[in-house]
């Protein structure tokens, strides 16, 4: 049994990240003169109509794949770019590290490590050890 235009539109709305609340009232159920403690106790009892509780669900989990998937087609495009830009350097450059595949590549590989969530929380003191050595004349 199919939902109504107004059920629907709520469980879009949750899906898209409303609270259920917001989702009631964009679905076009009538909010005038009613409480918010009324609107929450009806978008609530809304979503435990069996119908639209497992529709729901049905969207969650068809929107939860195409976010892993765009984040998988993501992954594999900055791995490809990052290979590509590594290559670039390597191979076809001359010798030189152009500015442009130089900025490819680092930013691949610091997407990649954000999507990895390798950075920290926290901003880091780091301390190297070394020397920098300055060219007077580059000819």
């Amino acid at each position: 049994m199919a939902l109504t235009p107004k059920q629907e539109k709520y469980v879009q709305g949750l899906v898209a990240g409303l609270s259920q609340r917001q989702a009631y009232i964009e679905a076009g159920y009538s909010s005038k003169n009613k409480t918010d403690n009324y609107l929450d106790v009806e978008a609530s009892k809304l979503l435990k109509n069996p119908k639209v509780y497992q529709r729901y669900q049905d969207l969650f989990e068809e929107h939860k794949q195409k976010a892993l998937w765009t984040r998988e087609m993501a992954i594999n495009d900055l791995i490809w770019l990052k290979e590509q830009a590594g290559n670039s350097i390597r191979n076809q450059d001359e010798g030189y590290v152009r500015q442009g595949t130089a900025n490819a590549y680092i930013s691949a590989i610091q997407e990649l490590n954000k999507l990895e969530d390798i950075y920290p929380d926290k901003d880091q003191t780091i301390t190297l050890n070394g020397a920098v050595n300055f060219i007077d004349d580059i000819s």
